[in-house]
């Protein structure tokens, strides 16, 4: 099976329903791009199902605190102010 789509002007496709359907993609399923190979200008794309990625969420332990994301988010948000000097 083949399907053919147009990349919009925001770099987003359509995957055809035949192969939404042939793959039992859902909305909110992921999708990976992995083995790219840009000299063959090709890559493999995989379907992630929505329940996997919600299964593992918070599966893996971390150190971290809330407030250290909100500190280091605040910290980029500076430095990319700075950067491209918006107030």
């Amino acid at each position: 099976m083949n399907g053919i789509t147009t990349i919009t002007t925001k770099g987003q496709v359509t995957i055809p329903e035949k192969v939404r359907s042939a793959l039992g993609v859902k909305i909110g399923d992921k999708v990976t791009f992995s083995d790219i190979m840009p000299s063959y200008r090709q890559a493999v794309i995989k379907i992630i199902p929505a329940n996997i990625v919600e299964e593992l969420s918070g599966s893996l332990s971390s150190n971290v605190r809330e407030n250290d994301y909100k500190k280091a988010r605040k910290g980029a948000g500076k430095l990319l102010g700075q950067k491209y000097k918006i107030k």
